[in-house]
């Protein structure tokens, strides 16, 4: 496959309906707007958002997303929020994804030290705290979007090679093309080779933990119920699947630690299920037992992650490129959307003199990031350290802060404002 020479594009609002993203004979680079690196499901979002405001952009290192299972559920999950869901659905997204496949969660119980910290959708005045869908069934809608979305041109070969001469990338793919753009993004994930062809440091910290994934049947419904808990073990959550003709599921995220993890994978998705029931009365889910596993275990090592900068000279980073957290609070993926709302509302709002790369558009990204990904970085990484097993003895203090804030109806209603992402992207 070959490229087509595409022409700069000015900035647009709305969409562009109907294009091919097939590409076209090449007798010289392609002149793009931007060039996204990373098929995954942040690159794919960064790609239609910034199509569907007029640029013109290619994605590289595409895959297409799995066909969803005859039965049951993909393995991962994610807790969008409704900043994110709003953002999809502005792109024509969120409606894509079957509605059968998304549980939405009604109430929410935080378990530590004997008492418990809850929420409730309907005493919070809101349609509901999160959204639980699975990681493939959104890329299937964002590749749906994307077929019909002419701004935006997809190849499945990765970046190789990239040189900045001080105005534009010149970028070599995988499969030997050339590419040319004014802008080059990162959202290729933790290992990033945008962030190292950009120059920007990394500062990374393991937590000596592993993240496990395992979808779990339940004997019992759950109610549209999030239960989370911080035990000895690590903090375990278990978030509600839409029922499947009366089968009763739940997603297991636990964060163990590593020598933990290990022993839990060896003795498989089977061998996990009791160890998971021991904690059931702590997470104040004993009613859904007997559980059974469903699937295998996925597992990845857990890290705390920041760049220097999410900017450089020509370049920006987004999700996973730009930041890591702890997945304790379920708001990852979340940080990696509204990175991408924030990026495509600096650049359709630049002024049509600047540049696509120029540093004081760039500079208004990272201004728009900090206050989030720096407030949810310290909040992860202080419960995480809050919770570690040598701080048992703060066992009284803790327990009495949570129930403390438990019942105080302004301070709840202020974190699951916050939660939402809607105060931070308004």
């Amino acid at each position: 496959m070959t490229m087509r020479t595409l022409r700069p594009s000015k900035p647009a609002s709305g969409l562009n309906p109907g294009g091919s993203n097939t590409p076209g004979s090449a007798h010289s680079p392609p002149a793009e707007d931007v060039v996204v690196a990373g098929g995954g499901l942040v690159g794919k979002a960064t790609a239609l958002a910034l199509a569907q405001v007029g640029l013109r952009v290619l994605l590289c290192g595409v895959r297409p997303a799995p066909a969803a299972p005859a039965q049951g559920y993909g393995q991962r999950v994610y807790a969008f929020n409704a900043a994110s869901r709003r953002f999809l659905d502005s792109m024509r997204v969120w409606s894509q994804v079957p509605h059968s496949r998304v549980q939405p969660v009604a109430r929410m119980q935080i378990a530590a030290d004997g008492a418990a910290l809850q929420f409730d959708a309907y005493a919070q005045g809101v349609e509901a705290l999160a959204w639980i869908a699975e990681s493939d069934a959104l890329e299937r809608a964002l590749d749906l979007a994307l077929q019909f979305e002419r701004g935006a041109r997809l190849v499945p070969w990765g970046v190789e090679q990239a040189q900045f001469d001080g105005a534009h990338w010149e970028l070599t793919l995988a499969d030997g093309s050339v590419a040319r753009a004014g802008l080059l993004l990162g959202a290729d994930g933790r290992q990033s080779r945008v962030r190292d062809w950009a120059g920007i440091g990394l500062r990374s910290k393991p937590y000596g933990q592993t993240g496990l994934v395992c979808n779990v049947r339940c004997a019992q419904p759950h109610g549209g119920t999030a239960y989370q808990a911080f035990t000895e073990d690590g903090v375990i959550a278990l978030l509600p699947l839409a029922d499947q003709d009366d089968d009763h599921q739940v997603s297991l995220v636990w964060s163990a630690p590593d020598a933990l993890a290990t022993s839990l994978c060896v003795a498989g998705a089977e061998g996990l299920v009791p160890r998971l029931q021991t904690h059931l009365e702590a997470l104040g889910a004993a009613h859904l037992a007997p559980l059974a596993a469903v699937g295998e275990i996925g597992a990845w090592p857990l890290v705390l992650q920041r760049a220097h900068s999410l900017v450089a000279p020509g370049a920006a980073l987004l999700g996973d490129a730009g930041h890591v957290i702890h997945p304790l609070a379920g708001h990852g993926l979340n940080l990696g959307l509204q990175d991408v709302q924030a990026l495509a509302a600096v650049l359709a709002g630049r002024g049509e003199a600047q540049a696509i790369g120029d540093a004081r558009v760039l500079r208004r990204y990272a201004r728009a990031r900090a206050e989030q990904v720096l407030a949810l970085e310290l909040a992860t990484d202080g419960l995480h350290r809050l919770y570690a097993p040598d701080l048992a003895w703060l066992a009284p203090l803790r327990a009495f802060g949570l129930t403390g804030t438990n019942h105080l109806s302004p301070l709840k209603r202020l974190l699951a404002g916050y939660a939402s992402g809607l105060s931070v992207m308004a």
